[in-house]
């Protein structure tokens, strides 16, 4: 009897196994279909995938890749039919979208569909122009990007057209370009006329403002410099006005105002004075004092790295061949002047004028005093100069004249 129990149990345990077997390939037999058939939509429509399923089941997902995100969905069952809505997000968006549908953590459909530009909506477009400052001359140039969309920002198909037009002076170009990789690009060469350049595009009935470009002249070519001035004469108080010729690019166009031009003077010692000046309609002046003694200057211009002029020289008179001088207290005091310029005026205030006080021909001492009403004064304390002799040399307006040997009483 116990050995009849132990067979019915062992019976009822394998019926239970293959019972279970069964079960368990029953549910790996269930079969998807993709039922949906078509491989490409249009940006900002309806959009899903329906799959055939022969039973119910659970734990059905479909995974999105998008360009632009990814996400899991989760289905609508329906009479044995899976519906999966493409999100909003993903559907107004173009490019290729894979998916993969999974049940119960197992892939077993998968595919792409591509979505489209919606060419039934308004044409919006993006462009850039730069740079916006050019030079003239055909060796630069700004260069021009345009990018169509549809309405949700999705760039357009290629070969989609784009008409581009620019404008400069009175000559308008008109350019039809296909889209490519989804742009349209075009260099415009600058002109060898200096002025502004205008560009729109257009693509569909959508046309875009009027973007400039500046077209400034290009580097300065080398020009001329002159001079004018009240009188020839160093008297160290009038103005010297220093300009150039109007300085052009190699294309006839003034240069820009504002250019800076340098001017360098080069006097007969060799001493280098400067002088700046920029340009106004394509001159530049420069200002330079007279000196205060017989002098040669000689003059250059400079466009920094760009452009140079020709070399100038001007010469400056005299304005006296000798001045008059007396010591008076005891010649203590020193008067020079009244020094009178080239027409028996008095000089102006502020002229330089040197004494160097000699003792035995060896120099103790320089002193400096600017005219006032053409006369300079100088003091010869018994403070401080305290020998019995001294030789005075005196200059100005560069005449230099000595006088001779003076005695002096130590006592006084």
């Amino acid at each position: 009897m116990k050995k009849r129990i132990i067979l019915l149990c062992f019976c009822f345990f394998f019926v239970l196994i293959a019972f279970k077997q069964v079960v368990i390939s029953e549910e790996k037999t269930v079969e998807f279909s993709l039922m949906t058939k078509d491989s490409s939509y249009v940006a900002g429509e309806s959009m899903e995938l329906r799959f055939n399923i022969d039973k119910k089941v659970e734990n059905l997902e479909l995974f999105l890749i998008h360009s632009y995100s990814k996400t899991v969905l989760y289905p609508e069952i329906k009479n044995d039919k899976a519906v999966f809505k493409i999100p909003e997000l993903f559907s107004k968006k173009t490019g290729i979208v894979s998916w993969y549908l999974i049940h119960q953590s197992n892939e077993k459909l998968k595919g792409e569909f591509r979505i489209l530009p919606n060419d039934r909506t308004p044409t919006r477009i993006e462009n850039y122009l730069g740079p916006r400052t050019i030079l003239t001359g055909n060796d630069h140039f700004t260069m021009l990007v345009v990018v169509p969309t549809d309405n949700y920002d999705n760039p357009k198909s290629d070969n989609s057209k784009v008409e581009i037009k620019y404008q400069f002076l009175n000559s308008i170009t008109t350019i039809a370009k296909q889209t490519k990789d989804f742009i349209v690009w075009k260099n415009i060469y600058a002109p060898t006329k200096s002025g502004k350049l205008l560009v729109s595009s257009r693509c569909d009935s959508t046309t875009t403002k009027e973007i400039e470009t500046e077209i400034y002249p290009s580097i300065a070519t080398d020009f001329k410099i002159d001079y004018s001035r009240n009188h020839e004469f160093a008297d160290g108080n009038q103005i010297t006005t220093l300009f150039t010729s109007v300085i052009t690019d190699k294309y006839n166009n003034i240069v820009s105002d504002g250019t800076f031009v340098s001017f360098h003077i080069t006097t007969s010692e060799n001493m280098v004075l400067k002088s700046y000046g920029t340009t106004i309609n394509g001159i530049a002046k420069g200002q330079i004092l007279h000196p205060d003694h017989v002098e040669t200057y000689k003059i250059k211009g400079y466009v920094t790295g760009m452009a140079e002029s020709s070399s100038i020289s001007i010469d400056y008179k005299p304005i006296i061949k000798s001045f008059d001088y007396k010591l008076i207290n005891d010649n203590r005091t020193i008067i020079v002047g009244p020094i009178k310029s080239f027409m028996q005026q008095l000089v102006p205030d502020g002229i330089k004028v040197v004494v160097n006080v000699y003792h035995k021909d060896k120099l103790i001492k320089t002193l400096q005093e600017d005219t006032s009403k053409g006369i300079a004064a100088f003091t010869i304390s018994s403070e401080f100069y305290k020998e019995n002799s001294y030789q005075f040399e005196i200059t100005t307006l560069g005449i230099t004249q000595k006088t001779q040997i003076i005695k002096y009483e130590l006592n006084k």
